[in-house]
């Protein structure tokens, strides 16, 4: 079954350390939630429940702190002759192929967690929302590479218009 999710093709995968970049923001974000879910609750119905609500909140920001490392290994992608394949997921398994002729932009961006670690995402923007796609977790040099050779292959592929 893996197959299907992974033709035959030069898979790259995520730095390793891109996880810590996925934990830290799970953490950040998801305690913050929490709290401000926490504070919510407890105001405008009950401290015990809103005890239940910061429970279930450390609860989900464990398992996505716990999940991230193997979020990172499921994520890889593949440049070929006329596309560029993605795959990830842990329990629904995606993988996507966008034809180089089909790309109408390539966007390379970074919030503030990926920039103090050295990463960036590069997005593909297509005609459709299906096969549109985004890499994330590049360091800046791979993600300008990956850039210009998108760029590259899309004009040598572009349709007529």
């Amino acid at each position: 079954m893996s197959d299907l999710f992974t033709p035959t093709a030069e898979w790259r995968r995520l730095p390793d350390r891109y996880a810590v970049v996925r934990r830290l923001g799970a953490l950040l974000y998801n305690v913050a939630a929490t709290i401000v879910v926490t504070v919510g609750v407890g105001l405008f119905v009950d401290w015990a429940w809103a005890a239940a609500a910061a429970a279930a909140g450390l609860a989900w920001t464990t398992w996505r702190v716990v999940r991230a490392g193997r979020w990172v290994r499921s994520f890889g992608y593949a440049e070929r002759e006329q596309d560029l394949l993605i795959t990830h997921g842990l329990w629904h398994k995606q993988l996507t192929a966008i034809p180089y002729g089909r790309m109408l932009s390539v966007t390379v961006e970074s919030g503030p967690i990926d920039r103090a670690w050295g990463f960036a995402r590069v997005e593909l923007v297509t005609a459709s929302v299906q096969s549109s796609g985004s890499i994330p977790g590049l360091t800046a040099s791979e993600a300008a590479a990956l850039r210009d050779r998108l760029i590259t292959a899309g004009e040598a592929q572009a349709l007529p218009l």
